[in-house]
């Protein structure tokens, strides 16, 4: 059978008071300590949690910047093969141009010297036949 005496009273003091001790000196620091590293682990992940959708912004912008800087090569690319073929459309129309300028100066340049070596035969037929007329008649025409 359990005795209750003295000593008993004196381990539930003694209990009580390690319990108060326990609780100032370890307890209460430990927990404390654990809850500023719950607060800080909450805070790390909220932070990696910012950066980590901070980092999903940059890198979508970054894509759309990339994806601009395609289109604008592309229409750059088309815009500058268009300039080409609408310069070399030019050229040749430039070219067929002076072509048929040219053609059409030495059509008319053959033309006037046609005109003027027919007027030369003329005049140089007519002295041809008056030569020969003469020569025929034996004597001078007018």
């Amino acid at each position: 059978m359990i005795e209750l005496n003295i000593t008993f009273l004196y381990q539930i003091g003694g209990f009580f008071i390690l319990y108060f001790v326990l609780n100032a000196v370890l307890y209460k620091p430990v927990l404390k300590k654990l809850e500023e590293r719950d607060k800080n682990i909450a805070g790390a992940k909220r932070e990696a949690e910012m950066l980590e959708v901070e980092l999903q912004k940059r890198l979508l912008d970054y894509e759309n910047q990339i994806n601009d800087a395609k289109v604008k090569a592309q229409e750059d690319r088309l815009r500058l093969r268009q300039e080409g073929f609408d310069k070399e459309k030019e050229i040749l129309e430039n070219a067929r141009k002076n072509y048929q300028d040219s053609l059409l100066q030495a059509k008319t340049k053959l033309k006037d010297e046609i005109k003027i070596a027919i007027i030369s035969l003329k005049e140089e037929c007519k002295l041809i036949s008056k030569d020969v007329a003469e020569k025929m008649l034996e004597r001078k025409v007018a």
